[in-house]
């Protein structure tokens, strides 16, 4: 009796998570829907409003509001309170910019970059890095962070047909998943669902002279410890164990919201590793990466606070 009780159970709840699963899905497909017919201008506006008005009344915010204080000792509310305003503003237009993300980057000649007007800036040098890494021949990686939008970069990568394997946390929901992947798709190049084969994966196409794409900006547990804001944090060591294994080069790149929706492209030139590429001790060498890329990253965040997701706990 008992297991039949713990299996009827368990069928009822497979039942209601299919049936939470298809009403998260209808909704996330009828805010894009909506979101597609407003036009990307409004639909960002829409969305950046709505975030930033009810986001700063959500527990989460609390969270927030602590990170910044220990990442800027003795910050005035006002500005802490106007970086998180600047957060969910951020979100908002992020996800409602999701069902425009075909076409945020400007069409135009692949070896040209966006015309002025265009909703996307590109900084010095952009266009010829992709375009140095698209024809080298060799493997590259490039990093970036929850900042801005980030979805942008494998948009315009896509653009200049640089052959780019995106590495990506797959929501929980796999209904959704499927729906945003065809949006991302669409957008995008190949999409590598994060797990314990993601790095194999990766490391595949690296070694096929392929391009990975990786955000690197969140805890996790079986990471190593690195500085970020003068405290530590647990960050993966991906990337470092990726790039010391092919030896590749490794740039940074992130996509700065300068106003609504227009978007400024910053790319850093190739890091230096070579001392890390050489090191005799593994450990050691991935720290070392690791902790360099981090500090890429809270270059970027310090330069917009505002932009980066403080919602996610990144210290604990």
């Amino acid at each position: 009796m008992r297991r039949w009780w713990l299996k009827t159970k368990l069928r009822l709840y497979r039942g209601w998570l299919r049936v939470q699963w298809l009403l998260e899905a209808a909704a996330i497909y009828l805010i894009l829907a909506l979101c597609k017919a407003l036009g990307i201008d409004r639909a960002s506006s829409v969305g950046g409003y709505i975030a930033r008005k009810l986001g700063p009344l959500i527990a989460v915010s609390g969270l927030a509001r602590r990170q910044i204080e220990a990442a800027y000792p003795g910050i005035d509310p006002d500005e802490r309170d106007r970086i998180v305003r600047g957060v969910w503003d951020n979100f908002g237009r992020y996800f409602t910019e999701y069902a425009h993300l075909a076409t945020l980057w400007p069409q135009g000649l692949d070896t040209e970059a966006p015309p002025p007007g265009s909703r996307v800036e590109l900084d010095p040098g952009v266009v010829e890095r992709f375009l140095e890494i698209r024809d080298d021949g060799k493997p590259a990686i490039i990093f970036t962070g929850h900042i801005g939008n980030w979805e942008i970069l494998g948009a315009g990568a896509a653009h200049y047909h640089l052959n780019l394997a995106a590495m990506f946390r797959a929501p929980n929901n796999p209904i959704a998943e499927k729906l945003l992947l065809g949006i991302r798709g669409e957008a995008m190049g190949k999409l590598i669902p994060t797990g314990y084969q993601a790095a194999l994966v990766a490391a595949r196409v690296l070694e096929q002279g392929g391009h990975l794409g990786m955000l690197v900006d969140q805890h996790f547990s079986r990471g190593v410890s690195v500085p970020f804001f003068g405290r530590k944090v647990k960050t993966a060591t991906t990337l470092a164990k990726l790039a010391r294994r092919f030896q590749c080069p490794v740039y940074g790149a992130w996509a700065e919201r300068i106003e609504g929706c227009k978007f400024r492209v910053h790319m850093t030139e190739a890091l230096d590793f070579t001392e890390e590429y050489e090191m005799a001790d593994a450990r050691a060498a991935e720290v070392a990466i690791t902790a360099k890329v981090t500090a890429v990253i809270e270059d970027w965040v310090r330069a917009r606070p505002d932009q980066w997701n403080w919602l996610h706990r990144r210290w604990r």
